[in-house]
């Protein structure tokens, strides 16, 4: 092929993610801005999709070097973002076997691949990943990012940690919702706590709603939010979250939080303490804060904070 055909074979590629974004976005177009290819760039491009597409023995090296390139590395992603896109978005409604694979809760193989992809890709898709759709502005290229960055893992924090100082409170959202779905681990924790005492309270309430490991810090940050934020809707979303952390700490919190709402007629909030005191319980069906109390009583709390036997989180 050309290099002015495979240039434009490469152009197209944004383009369609371009179009998909867009399709599911409304008016708003992706901030993110990487260089044009050159001639030699949009070769490597055209032959790593061509070898993807066959499946040809030397892909993986030609991934290698498109991977090393952050020109190139921003193309093979926006080809896997656009793979999985086309699976979500673009499947006709009158395809049987798209309809009957979700019907059985089945991975579509072209979402599964790409998600691999992307996960070997690692660190050289993370702006691709932050740029193209964690820093989107509508959700639902946002929501995208956060899942393809949680697969990305530990290696994408350093970026989402720099998202998390912005002053777009939606990309601070974002950002806490991402770390909360990678995991706590290393100096995540600290960057959660700020955000969990941001001036925005849907911003606070993010940084909760992921949360599911980190041990006794995590389950106490969530105990502190739950007993002293002034939002009710940031309160339920710690209530929600403390159901990973089962153990005494965390259950007479929730049954304080649960005394709080009858006094307050909250009954979300309620709603959200019952929840996850059912999870800590093993049952389903309210109680009353006595009974709770009782049922408490009978719990301790390890060193991490989140096993308890005989429960799972």
């Amino acid at each position: 092929m050309p290099c002015r055909a495979a240039t434009n074979v490469c152009r197209r590629s944004g383009a369609v993610l371009a179009v998909l974004l867009a399709a599911c976005a409304g008016t708003s177009t992706p901030p993110f801005r990487p260089a044009a290819l050159s001639a030699e760039q949009a070769e490597l491009c055209r032959a790593a999709e061509q070898a993807y597409r066959g499946r040809a023995p030397d892909y993986e090296s030609l991934r290698q070097r498109a991977a090393a390139d952050p020109t190139t590395a921003v193309w093979l992603t926006r080809m896997f973002i656009r793979d999985v896109f086309t699976v979500r978005e673009g499947r006709p409604l009158g395809e049987d076997q798209g309809l009957l694979r979700a019907a059985a809760r089945i991975a579509d193989p072209v979402e599964t691949r790409a998600i691999a992809e992307i996960e070997a890709l690692g660190a050289a898709a993370v702006p691709t990943l932050v740029g193209d759709l964690l820093c989107h502005g509508q959700p639902q290229p946002r929501e995208l990012g956060i899942e393809l960055l949680a697969h990305v893992g530990a290696p994408a924090v350093p970026a989402v940690q720099q998202l998390a100082t912005s002053s777009d409170a939606r990309q601070r959202r974002a950002a806490a919702r991402t770390l909360g779905a990678i995991g706590v681990a290393g100096d995540v924790l600290p960057t959660l706590r700020r955000l969990a005492a941001d001036a925005d309270f849907a911003v606070r309430a993010d940084a909760l709603r992921d949360l599911h490991d980190g041990g006794a810090p995590v389950r106490d940050l969530l105990v502190e939010r739950l007993g002293h934020d002034d939002d009710a809707f940031v309160r339920r979303t710690a209530a929600q979250s403390l159901q990973h952390f089962p153990g005494a700490a965390a259950a007479n919190a929730l049954i304080d939080y649960l005394e709080r709402c009858k006094r307050e007629r909250d009954y979300r909030g309620e709603e959200a303490a019952q929840a996850s005191l059912q999870v800590f319980a093993g049952t389903h069906g309210p109680r009353t804060p006595a009974a709770w109390r009782a049922f408490a009583a009978t719990l301790t709390d390890s060193d991490g904070g989140t096993e308890l036997e005989g429960t799972h989180g």
